[in-house]
């Protein structure tokens, strides 16, 4: 093939738009998807993190396997005994913590941003550089001075330490217009008695904290602060710290778990909380660690774009086969004339060369596109959202994508073409004689389409049925009509009661709101995840803490089952006057009615008790309340409380209302002195996370829809959505209830055909 064939070959296409149009956007199609597609596996699973030396990063994380817990944060004191036991294999040790943060503008609005606490050695352990001022230094760690004993004698509180505080570059630039004057300046937290953050540098653009979507870490926080890490051996079930390290040189991440799990197994021997929780820790590779969530569902999703890849090459092969066969009269006059075969082939070669040339720089713009639209309507939680791009990886998995498809559609039918049958086309009356010919080569080519076909059109079949799966089961609440928002910020409560009186108030506000119905509080949101596990047990577990399980912990407010429409089974719910502090009642779902009182009726359950956590049994009055199940933890039971006994600096509320969402999200402003240090953010639909495994089962469907356009054999595809949402994500730990018996006063249950994991 030469240049004279290749322009002879433009000719031949240019006098055959609809043929040539066709046969293009079927390869632009296969190739845009692949190439698209392949961005994202190369971004997520194949390109190194972008740290200095990545290789050498691992993520320590803690599980309490009799609970069945993973990939648990540390608490302050299990973090800094891993960090002094592990200094063989470990060259540094960094933790990080995220939450969202509000912070108080100049003339006092409020402006929510998103916050890290970590340790002094996070930037220097990452590589995160400095672009003004400085990094953290180790008067930045210095523990600030622990309160008074309960029952000291009560004077004036010891002075507290400085908060100190580095700003990414892109906040700097996006909120203060990039000014560097503003290092050694100081910003406001908004709240009463909220400290300032004195600012001490500016990190360098485009630094990212890299964890799987389940960690729920804020990959690009705001305001990075200081920690002043304190040792507190007494608080080891207040977690929030997630754990970085670096190898030392020469040491496997085989030996760094085993040195880690001489710290656990110290740990379990000493507290035996940590030993009947079967407390141990975990050394995970970084990049291992962040993509074994997504990494099945991305090579799913590569598979089946390749798979389209195929299916639009076979289906111009046949085109060039069926074009082939109307040339066989001029190809038996140049095969007897002396043509080599090579001269017999060139010219399909030199069409499939053209098409697969356009086809590329079709299917390149597509990807573009495609990658374009991927990054806008992926989950924030997607690891490496913001690499996602057109790398020279990935131009050059491009042009190896269109030099296939060349050679697979190409050389089928320019085969055919240098094996001409000369006598039998020769002696033809007919023009079209080849068309006889060759059915053995065509019907091959047509076999291999439908069945490649068949393979996508299966995998979508069985998305569809699953959807439809999905579509039946009962989340245990009514979502429609439901509004959720969170006010994030410190609402100036010091005491129980203070917080309970702002929710009060908070709700009252709302409820007056024309359209508005019912208001409850709620944290977390349901089907969001963020649930912190509390352990629970019957008598027996307080003389054998073996005996305590797991559940998934809920606050809510009264009135909360009304407002969501979650049916009782029996019992009742809370009242405005179970909301004290001298009443222990919690609302369980049948889960975990099952597991504490297996054989007894629900009137039983009603009059009998639970412990939980390090509480004894008290005498007072039980109740019970039951209804469908209110969404928790896959593989957890899950129970509720009233808010009384939680102050919280996060008010998720839900509120239902008798119009349509649009109009009630307009007269929701956020006035007023009660608002004043919160920033509101709302969705129209029930609290639902679109999590990466549900982006990418909706670009499977996607893949799979695509066929349909390039193959005359599938039939139309179907894109599955899961559940999930949006709203709240705050990793600040599991907070132990008081020495005191909570008692059952409400039961919810589990519709019929749900699994209960044992």
């Amino acid at each position: 093939m030469d240049f004279r064939d290749l322009a002879v070959a433009a000719c031949v296409l240019r006098k055959s738009p609809v043929f040539a149009l066709t046969a293009a956007l079927t390869i632009a199609l296969g190739v845009g998807a692949s190439t698209a597609i392949f961005s994202v596996t190369n971004a997520v699973l194949l390109q190194p993190l972008p740290y200095p030396h990545p290789d050498s990063l691992v993520v320590v994380c803690t599980d309490m396997r009799k609970r069945n817990v993973r990939d648990f944060p540390f608490s302050n004191a299990n973090f800094i005994d891993l960090r002094e036991g592990t200094k063989s294999v470990f060259e540094d040790i960094a933790g990080v913590f995220t939450f969202p943060l509000t912070l108080q503008r100049e003339d006092g609005t409020a402006e929510q941003a998103n916050a890290s606490v970590v340790t002094i050695n996070t930037f220097r352990l990452l590589g995160g550089g400095i672009a003004y001022g400085r990094d953290f230094n180790d008067e930045d760690a210095v523990p600030n001075p622990a309160a008074p004993p309960l029952g000291a004698q009560q004077g004036l509180p010891p002075p507290r330490l400085p908060v100190h505080a580095i700003l990414s570059y892109e906040y700097l630039k996006r909120r203060y217009g990039g000014d560097p004057s503003l290092v050694g300046r100081s910003i406001q937290i908004a709240g009463p008695q909220a400290p300032r953050l004195t600012i001490v540098g500016v990190l360098q653009p485009h630094f990212h904290l890299y964890f799987p979507p389940d960690a729920q870490v804020i990959s690009a926080p705001d305001v990075w602060i200081a920690n002043r890490l304190g040792y507190d051996a007494a608080n080891r079930t207040g977690v929030s710290i997630r754990a970085i390290s670096r190898l030392r040189p020469g040491v496997t991440p085989e030996q760094a778990q085993a040195e880690s799990e001489k710290v656990a197994a110290s740990e379990r021997a000493q507290f035996p909380i940590l030993g009947t929780a079967d407390f141990h820790i975990r050394v995970e590779p970084m990049r291992q660690h962040m993509i074994a969530e997504v990494r099945p569902a991305i090579l799913a999703l590569m598979g089946s774009v390749i798979f389209l890849l195929l299916v639009a090459c076979a289906n111009v092969a046949n085109l060039l086969l069926v074009r082939a066969s109307l040339r066989n009269r001029e190809l038996a006059v140049r095969a007897a004339m002396g043509a080599s075969r090579w001269r017999l082939m060139s010219p399909i070669i030199a069409e499939a060369v053209w098409l697969a040339a356009l086809g590329t720089l079709a299917g390149l713009a597509l990807a573009w596109a495609g990658i374009r639209e991927l990054r806008s309507l992926a989950p924030a939680d997607l690891p490496r959202l913001d690499s996602i791009t057109i790398d020279p990886s990935v131009l050059a998995f491009t042009a190896l994508a269109g030099l296939a498809g060349a050679i697979l559609f190409g050389m089928t039918p320019a085969l055919r073409a240098s094996r001409p049958r000369l006598m039998n086309v020769l002696r033809g009356i007919s023009r079209n004689t080849g068309l006889g010919t060759g059915s053995v080569m065509r019907s091959a080519v047509v076999t291999a389409e439908v069945a490649l076909s068949f393979v996508l059109l299966v995998g979508s079949g069985l998305m569809f049925r699953s959807f439809l799966d999905l579509q039946r089961i009962d989340p245990g609440f009514d979502s429609r009509n439901l509004l959720t928002f969170v006010l994030n910020g410190n609402n100036g409560a010091t005491t129980p009661e203070g917080n309970a009186a702002f929710i009060r108030q908070v709700e009252q506000r709302l409820g007056s709101i024309p359209g508005v119905q019912n208001v409850t509080g709620t944290f977390p949101f349901p089907l969001v995840g963020g649930y912190s596990p509390i352990r629970w047990g019957k008598e027996e577990a307080l003389s054998d803490p073996s005996k305590f399980q797991a559940a998934d912990f809920q606050i809510v407010t009264p009135g909360y089952f009304e407002t969501v429409r979650t049916p009782l089974i029996a019992g009742r719910t809370f009242t405005d006057a179970d909301n004290t502090t001298d009443r222990r009642l919690i609302v369980i779902d049948d889960v975990l009615a099952k597991k504490a009182f297996p054989g007894h009726s629900r009137e039983e359950i009603l009059r009998r008790g639970a412990s939980q956590g390090q509480s004894h049994t008290q005498s007072s009055e039980m109740r019970l309340a039951c209804s469908p199940h209110a969404p928790a933890q896959s593989g957890k039971a899950a129970l509720h409380d009233a808010p009384v006994q939680h102050p919280s600096p996060f008010s998720p509320f839900i509120a239902r209302s008798s119009h349509a969402l649009a109009n009630l999200q307009s007269r929701l402003t956020v006035t007023g002195d009660i608002f004043r240090a919160s920033a509101a953010s709302s969705t129209s639909r029930p609290p639902r996370n679109r999590s990466s495994a549900t982006f990418d089962t909706e670009c499977v469907g996607c893949v799979q829809c695509s066929l349909s356009l390039v193959t005359n054999f599938s039939a139309a595809s179907f894109s599955a959505v899961v559940k999930a949402s949006a709203a709240l994500t705050f990793t600040s730990g599991s907070t132990p209830f008081p020495s005191q018996s909570p008692f059952v006063t409400g039961l919810i249950g589990r519709p019929k055909g749900t699994p209960i994991v044992k």
